[in-house]
């Protein structure tokens, strides 16, 4: 029998979205998710059963908690995937940071930012898999590795977009790793240092954090 097709892009970037309310109102991470998260781009690539590259992508308008996709590339993003093998997935998120993650200093804590790439990786996790009981990736994985690299302060009160990429996603390992970077408005609107981020244009200023996050597959035993 044929395993399951991954999840179709839009399926997938529900998911993703969920997983940031999730984060930002219930259990340990809420301390590290802002209610401000907010998931802006998407993408997946991979080859066909002809072996031909495919790319999903998209801009996310999430503000209402439901993932409105306006897409970049061909296709409709409810069909079903066309990408089957070889697959690479990517986010971008935004967030402001605020006095929650204060390191006391007037910056976000370092085990903050390890806390967001523990779980921001965590979500291209949902284009490579089908979410079907017990298939490959269908609950995420565990932990193996973490690894945060601190490059520059993220003040209280900047937003940041976290960049999350799935550089390897086999049968029983992922490698996934994230970059964070400070951004500022770039659209002639000033910020208030406050409110919503999901929307306008913003420019990537300072790197702050690098980040690989390693995981080991647990359907199966979930499963058993």
């Amino acid at each position: 029998m044929p395993a399951p097709l991954l999840k179709n892009f839009h399926d997938a970037t529900q998911d993703a979205v969920g997983m940031t309310r999730n984060l930002a109102t219930d259990g340990y991470s809420c301390s590290a998710v802002d209610h401000t998260v907010t998931v802006v781009y998407a993408e997946r690539s991979g080859l066909d059963e002809n072996g031909k590259l495919v790319t999903e992508a998209a801009d996310i308008d999430d503000s209402q908690d439901k993932a409105r996709l306006t897409m970049r590339s061909s296709g409709s993003a409810t069909q079903d995937t066309l990408v089957r093998k070889d697959v690479h997935a990517r986010l971008t998120i935004r967030m402001r940071v605020t006095e929650k993650m204060d390191n006391s200093l007037g910056n976000m804590h370092g085990g903050c930012a390890a806390t967001l790439v523990d779980n921001i990786t965590s979500m291209v996790v949902f284009y490579h898999t089908s979410g079907v009981y017990g298939q490959p990736w269908s609950f995420l994985g565990v932990s193996q590795n973490i690894n945060v690299l601190y490059l520059n302060a993220c003040p209280i009160g900047s937003v940041i977009e976290m960049d999350v990429y799935s550089a390897q996603v086999g049968k029983n390992i992922a490698l996934l790793t994230a970059e964070f970077w400070i951004v500022q408005r770039a659209d002639g609107t000033e910020d208030d240092g406050e409110g919503p981020v999901h929307d306008g244009k913003w420019q990537r200023t300072v790197r702050t954090v690098t980040g690989s996050h390693t995981k080991v597959d647990n359907s199966t035993k979930i499963k058993l």
